[in-house]
């Protein structure tokens, strides 16, 4: 599940690039890019599974691993024919199956924050979600109205009949019924440069 502990390994091994593009030398520097691209990926689930806001999509990275992804499975499926080549694609597999299960984990972490506060993202942070993201917050929202009206809020008062404020008679144009994520919870950090003397905020 998304809050599982993360893959020890997201690195390809070395010769997987060369498998799918060829072998030409020129090949080393996008080979280990690619491989860092699982890399990049971990991390990405990391930071949205420790943040409390959704953050910015990653969509050039989801878009290569995908297409790694889909390279690998045709590299796995073709050594099906060599029994020479079992154990070697074995190891492709599990490398494969850990790729999937954090891309799999970092998709469904957004969605889950989209389903939680739905209407707040809609409303400020939709430069943040992917188009498909964005289909789905709308979808998400127009449903829950649909069982929010037909279910309770036809039958309230029409001054206490929104889904988004305490009562219209307040008068007040700013929401007030809008869940929003903890902006101020603790959060884990990994500090990976020297940052200088920081001041405590949290205890002035």
């Amino acid at each position: 599940g998304p809050g599982g502990a993360p893959p020890p390994s997201m690195n390809l091994l070395p010769d997987s690039v060369e498998d799918a593009f060829g072998t030409d030398a020129d090949l080393g520097a996008l080979g280990r890019g690619l491989a860092n691209d699982a890399e990049l990926l971990r991390q990405a689930w990391i930071n949205e599974s420790l943040s409390p806001e959704i953050l910015e999509y990653q969509s050039e990275l989801v878009d290569r691993v995908r297409s790694l992804i889909s390279n690998q499975e045709e590299i796995v499926e073709a050594y099906e024919q060599d029994p020479a080549q079992a154990l070697t694609r074995m190891i492709r597999f599990a490398e494969l199956n850990r790729i999937k299960f954090c891309l799999r984990s970092y998709l469904r972490k957004r969605l889950l924050k989209i389903e939680a506060f739905a209407i707040h993202i809609f409303l400020n942070l939709t430069a943040r979600l992917s188009p498909e993201e964005l289909e789905f917050a709308q979808g998400y929202i127009d449903a829950e109205n649909k069982l929010f009206e037909d279910s309770v809020l036809q039958f309230m008062p029409r001054d206490y009949d929104s889904l988004i404020h305490q009562s219209e008679a307040m008068q007040s144009d700013v929401p007030d019924m809008i869940p929003e994520p903890d902006l101020d919870k603790a959060v884990f950090c990994h500090v990976t440069e020297d940052l200088g003397h920081l001041e405590d905020l949290g205890h002035p």
